[in-house]
This record gives structure tokens, sequence and C-alpha cells, in this order.
């Protein structure tokens, strides 16, 4: 997979809304309801371990609430799942989307994606390009979460080559962001455009619509809907 191949991705935000976010059934689930892409939060645990949660913070008996990274993995609430057990119950035919807060977290999350020969169906998204350069992530593919206010100045037209120059290969950016033209314009760079936040039919639609490639939302089955309707109207 690359930047330059033309794919439209249906994530599933956090396994999706048919069940607990972030629990190994609820990504089961949702690949079975026909998702081809996952996505997630990653942390690193204090001996080493990459879970999956959204916050990074959890409640650990007799300790209170307390940041994954200062706890054990046997210290986690027991539905807390590891990447490698989320590999092992869903396989690796689907594209896995994981967010990361800092460099470590996205080499820790490459090294386990590339242990399952999985590296290439990843997708690594930091909010800075910086968390993603320098840093060994295989085969895995970088993705960088841009802010409204600079899609919608003159800035992303300086800031989207720097970030192509830094080895991003994908955009990340809330889904009411982006236009036709913003499309455009980062696949002229050879980059990949992904909108999230994207949940009512209708906003689904604009998105595939308008060409983007990679779509997160908390439901599977309008998120397919939407893609099928569009790819018969339009066919890539």
């Amino acid at each position: 997979m690359t930047a330059a191949e033309p794919k439209r991705f249906a994530f599933a935000h956090r396994g999706g809304a048919h069940g607990p976010e972030n629990r190994l059934q609820t990504f089961v689930d949702a690949l079975a309801r026909g998702a081809d892409g996952l996505e997630s939060d990653a942390w690193v645990t204090a001996d080493g371990a990459v879970v999956l949660d959204h916050d990074g913070v959890v409640g650990t008996r007799g300790r209170g609430r307390q940041p994954i990274s200062q706890v054990r993995r046997d210290q986690l609430p027991a539905h807390v799942p590891t990447l490698d057990e989320l590999y092992e119950a869903c396989g690796t035919d689907f594209v896995l989307a994981i967010d990361v807060k800092s460099p470590v977290i996205a080499a820790a999350v490459a090294a386990v994606a590339g242990n399952f020969d999985a590296a290439q169906r990843l997708w690594v998204v930091a909010p800075h390009s910086a968390h993603l350069e320098a840093v060994d992530l295989g085969a895995a593919q970088r993705a960088v979460t841009v802010r409204g206010e600079v899609m919608r100045s003159w800035r992303r037209r300086v800031v989207l080559p720097q970030m192509k120059a830094a080895g991003v290969e994908a955009i990340n950016a809330r889904w009411m962001w982006w236009t036709s033209a913003m499309v455009r314009q980062v696949h002229d760079l050879g980059l990949l455009a992904f909108g999230y936040d994207t949940q009512r039919e209708v906003s689904l639609r604009r998105c595939f619509r308008i060409g983007l490639d990679g779509v997160f939302s908390d439901h599977v089955e309008r998120m397919l809907t939407a893609r099928a309707e569009a790819a018969a109207d339009h066919p890539v």
C-alpha cells in the first residue's frame, strides 16, 4: 500500500458504537460488520506493553487513576487490550490506524506490527510530524492530524509540503474542514486525505463524495453504505 494507491478505507473508530470502545470483541465485531479498518490510541506501560486506550489514564486497584505509562500491564483493568492481543484476535487482514502521542509509542507500535508481519497495513497517526521523524517505523505509514486553523488558512500551502518532505504519507483532519479543493491539493502532493469524527449519514456521504481516502466513524454500516454510494456514483 502506498500513498499513490486509490483507496477508500472505512475505519471503525475505537471499534465502533455497536459495543464498548477499545474492547477486543468490539474490534472483532467491527470487522465482521464489514469495516476494513480499525482505529485506536496506543500507550506503553511501565513494563513495555503496548495497550489500546483512549485517554491513557486508567483506574487501578488501590491507586486511583494513573497514567498508563506508570503502571504495569498486569495492573490495568482486564478489558484494556494489548496490541498483540488485537492482532491475535483479529488477524492482520485489515488496515489499522493507531494514534500516538510520542516517538517512543510510535516506535513501540510499529515494532509490534512488525512482529505480526502487519506493518504494511499500519498507519501511525501523530499530532505532529516531529513525533514520526527519525523513528524507525519499518514498513508502516505515517499520518499527521492537522488542526482546522491550518487547513482553513494559507498556512496549509506551506505546512503540507513540509510534512510531505518529512516523510508523512497522509493528512488527517476533522471531516468538516475538508473541501474537494483541499483533497485535490493533498492528492497533488502524493498524499492521502483522511477525515475523522464523521457520524451522520449526510456527512459520511459528503466525505466519500469529495474523495477522502479514509474515513473514521463510530457507525460501520452507515460508513459502508456511504462508501458504496460514492463508488457507484463516482467510480475510482
